[in-house]
């Protein structure tokens, strides 16, 4: 289903769940929005941190000594 269209991944995956929810009447108002460069960097950095702290909070956890 998705990829063969020669558009991008998420193009597709995004634009199938609108349909989906415009069929099913469930937001018919809702509409997606592109990101401009620098809200999708911000999100990018954002997830990128976000990551690194859950990763490095997750290590800590498993290293700390047995209770």
């Amino acid at each position: 289903m998705f990829l063969f269209s020669g558009r991008g991944y998420w193009q597709e995956l995004i634009e199938s769940i609108v349909w989906a929810h415009n069929k099913l009447k469930v937001a018919p108002a809702a509409q997606p929005r592109a990101l401009s460069i620098v809200q999708g960097r911000a999100v990018g950095v954002t997830h990128y941190l976000l990551g690194g702290i859950a990763k490095t909070v997750a290590r800590a956890w498993s290293l700390r000594p047995p209770l």
